[in-house]
């Protein structure tokens, strides 16, 4: 599987994988209720991206 070239997109911006780190550093202190639309989206999908990439690097014959 070919690594993508970026995290994630909201629109015509394209998000680096170094950007999510950033994103959450600058949210970290901000309610999820203070947050615009295309910021929740966006973490959200950097989540699921995590998600995925941690399943992935688990061997195929771990059951846990």
């Amino acid at each position: 599987m070919q690594k993508p070239k970026f995290t994630a997109r909201v629109d015509n911006i394209y998000f680096l994988s170094r950007i999510g780190s950033s994103l959450r550093w600058a949210t970290q202190g901000l309610a999820p209720e203070e947050l615009s639309s295309d910021v929740k989206h966006m973490l959200e999908r950097l989540d699921e991206l995590e998600a995925i990439a941690h399943q992935l690097a688990r061997p195929n014959n771990d059951r846990a």
